[in-house]
């Protein structure tokens, strides 16, 4: 598998955050890879993506098209705060996938082919309603693959490694930490982003 993608057009995401951010969730990211084990951050990733399915399925009234400036969340850079909810979960989409794929391959002791092109992963504008289904299948099959490796006792704390590019070469463990992390971080952006709709 390869994560290179050359004929991509669509404009950077731009990953850049205050340096004291940056190392605080390197630092999360190193923490609960230690101390938490493989079916507890797969939890943690569940738990967040219920929280998710709920805001989506809670209130019908705000628009989820409407692109709107946010107050910035932890682990959003400042250029990325302008999004629609529908927007969030195209990425969000777009990352669950290539991280299964990651994790998978790691823990098998393949590394993946290529580096992270982040330009792959901005969201686009024209993103539909049928992302919301594509946001359940993807999670569907992200838990399902991690727990069948996780069953067949897999090697998730091994040596083979895949970086990325901003926190560096993780095994298959971290990245499932740094999935679980991302679920989080964008959950809340989605929650920010409803009540601003509720404010504008």
């Amino acid at each position: 598998m390869s994560f290179r993608n050359d004929n991509h057009e669509s404009s950077p995401l731009d990953p850049i955050l205050p340096r004291i951010e940056r190392s605080a969730l390197s630092g999360l990211l190193s923490t609960s890879s230690i101390f938490l084990s493989e079916r507890n951050l797969l939890r943690l990733f569940r738990w967040e993506t219920r929280k998710l399915e709920r805001l989506l399925d809670d209130d019908e009234s705000y628009d989820v098209f409407q692109v709107i400036k946010i107050p910035r969340v932890i682990g959003v850079s400042e250029s990325n705060r302008s999004w629609s909810v529908l927007m969030v979960i195209d990425h969000l989409c777009l990352v669950i996938e290539d991280c299964r794929k990651a994790i998978v391959a790691l823990s098998d002791g393949v590394e993946p082919r290529g580096e992270i092109d982040l330009s792959f992963y901005a969201p686009r504008e024209d993103v539909g309603f049928d992302v919301l289904d594509r946001l359940e299948t993807l999670t569907n099959c992200f838990c399902s693959d991690i727990q069948m490796a996780l069953k067949r006792e897999r090697g998730f704390s091994g040596s083979t490694q895949f970086s990325h590019p901003c926190f560096g070469s993780m095994n298959a463990k971290q990245w499932l930490a740094f999935a679980t992390l991302h679920q989080a971080i964008h959950r809340r952006q989605v929650q920010k982003i409803i009540v601003m709709l509720g404010i504008a």
